[in-house]
């Protein structure tokens, strides 16, 4: 079980002091096509982004995992048990979610994860004022890798999907 949430001058000092565990759920549609959010949110505002979080105290990797997945995009824990993990990745920000003057450093375990149709049809995407992303999109791969507006550690993620498919 995990512990409620930090107080938000706790989390700003531990994220100025410690970098964060998080997951990204690089998902992809029949069409081979990758979904994208355009992030509301520090860090990465503005950016075309894969749904994700972080991992809370306490919390085992399997529990953050299905709880990312259902919160972000009302996936089954079924839907899980065919993701690929892609390792472990840094993800280095200039600004947090409660600072534009501290940095983050996310240690970032993403999960690639190929949806079957009934999946997608039954994807719940948040969107609007307090959720992680305006709006969504699904990008073909090769332009998600190229495109300018999707963060740079997204399109690393579109090449790996990519030599994976091959």
């Amino acid at each position: 079980m995990s512990l409620p949430p930090l107080p938000i001058a706790e989390f700003a000092a531990a994220c100025a002091a410690l970098p964060l565990v998080s997951i990204d759920l690089v998902v992809t549609n029949s069409d081979g096509q990758l979904l994208l959010g355009l992030r509301n949110n520090a860090p990465a505002r503005g950016w075309w982004f894969t749904p994700g979080g972080r991992i809370r105290k306490n919390e085992p990797l399997a529990d953050a995992r299905l709880r990312v997945a259902q919160d972000e995009l009302g996936l089954p824990a079924s839907a899980l048990a065919r993701a690929v993990p892609m390792g472990a990745w840094d993800h280095f920000y200039p600004d947090s979610a409660f600072d534009p003057e501290v940095s983050t450093h996310y240690v970032n375990l993403p999960l690639w994860l190929a949806l079957t149709p009934a999946e997608e049809r039954d994807l719940q995407l948040p969107q609007g004022a307090g959720e992680q992303h305006a709006r969504w999109q699904w990008l073909a791969l090769d332009q998600a890798a190229t495109d300018a507006a999707v963060h740079g550690y997204v399109r690393v993620y579109a090449d790996w999907v990519t030599q994976q498919r091959r």
